[in-house]
């Protein structure tokens, strides 16, 4: 209901509510009028045409048509059924849209033209200046008040929404806080306590084989990165919104690749890479890029072995294509797909608006993700 007496009272609206009004007014005069003149017809379309104006001067609308009536009394061959019409129209739509001493002072005015034709007698002329002045100010003050009520109904429901979202907010900032102290104060810890032990074992053993010394320099260097990460991650979980802080940056992008790259070939597989420019793509597409990169690896020494062979393409044109292919045997279980890794990826890439395809191909196993288009 509120709905639709919106709609009606809505500007937009005009142009039918007039066409409505005009076919109705000139199906009353053909067929309901007896006779009517010039004069009847003049002031009949007159009525009509003139309640256009309750979307702006609703009060002076609802004077002019009674002024229209009165006229339509005194100087019409026929009774103004039109000008009755009208006028309670604009009454209605005054007293719907505005309080106050507006909506009496219309309806007195066209009960005074009621009252000006005393045909039937005083008890006659008094009860239909009560009845047609009064019931269009009654609807229209139900009309306004169902409007009120409703409009009052949406702004309690936006602000139970804005406190409903202001408590999730809040939700989420202590649940971010507790994560990052907790991977402050357990993760990166042992991190830290493996770091230094690492580095305490790379000075107490200085004749101990070379390979033994290189995978100690790897796993002490890869636990710095760790630490340096987590300390970034810590401080973009208690505060989302700090700026600076990127695991990283689209012009570190290329030596973040091939650093992943470099422990990969460590490890024992062959793999060839073909980059493109993907220093131009933005800070989230970067970060996706290099996780992609860092995962998809990770799977091929995982599943692949050690003796496998890898190939990693990455073209930036109007979008990001990654795709990451590897040789040798793998297993039903390898190709599962079924590690958080994977699915952690598959939702990055979702997040930029992007696709990603993860499963055996004909020679191996194969990832594949494409990101939109998005330059820094």
């Amino acid at each position: 209901m509120t709905w639709g007496a919106e709609w009606l009272l809505d500007a937009r609206s005009l142009p039918l509510r007039l066409g409505v009004w005009l076919v109705l007014g000139i199906g009353c005069l053909l067929w309901l009028g007896d006779s009517p003149t010039v004069t009847d017809w003049a002031l009949g379309l007159a009525a009509v045409l003139a309640t256009a104006g309750g979307a702006r001067w609703p009060l002076a609308t609802s004077v002019a048509t009674a002024g229209l009536l009165a006229l339509g009394f005194e100087i019409g061959h026929t009774g103004p059924i039109v000008g009755k019409v009208a006028a309670a129209v604009a009454l209605t739509e005054l007293a719907a849209r505005q309080r106050g001493w507006r909506p009496w002072l219309g309806a007195a005015t066209l009960a005074a033209a009621y009252l000006l034709h005393t045909a039937g007698g005083t008890g006659a002329t008094g009860y239909r200046a009560v009845v047609m002045a009064g019931l269009p100010l009654l609807i229209g003050g139900l009309v306004r008040g169902a409007l009120d009520s409703a409009s009052r109904a949406r702004q309690a429901a936006r602000e139970l929404a804005a406190h409903r979202a202001a408590e999730v907010t809040a939700a989420r900032a202590t649940e971010r806080t507790a994560i990052a102290r907790e991977l402050h104060d357990l993760i990166a810890h042992h991190v830290s306590s493996t770091v230094l032990r690492v580095g305490v074992a790379r000075h107490a053993v200085p004749e101990a084989p070379l390979a033994l010394r290189e995978v100690l320099d790897d796993i002490h260097t890869s636990g710095k990165e760790t630490l340096s990460d987590l300390r970034k991650l810590v401080a973009i979980l208690r505060d989302p919104e700090a700026a600076g802080e990127s695991f990283v940056a689209p012009g570190d992008l290329p030596e973040a690749i091939q650093a992943a790259v470099q422990r990969t070939r460590q490890l024992g597989p062959v793999v060839e890479t073909e980059i493109g420019e993907v220093a131009t793509v933005d800070t989230m597409s970067a970060l996706t890029l290099l996780r992609l990169t860092q995962e998809g690896l990770a799977n091929v020494v995982r599943h692949g072995g050690h003796e496998t062979t890898a190939r990693l393409v990455i073209c930036v044109d109007d979008g990001v294509d990654f795709l990451l292919s590897n040789t040798g045997p793998m297993s039903e279980t390898d190709t599962a797909a079924t590690g958080l890794g994977l699915v952690g990826l598959t939702e990055r890439v979702a997040l930029l608006g992007g696709t990603l395809t993860a499963g055996p191909a004909e020679s191996g196993w194969q990832l594949a993700a494409h990101l939109p288009g998005r330059v820094s």
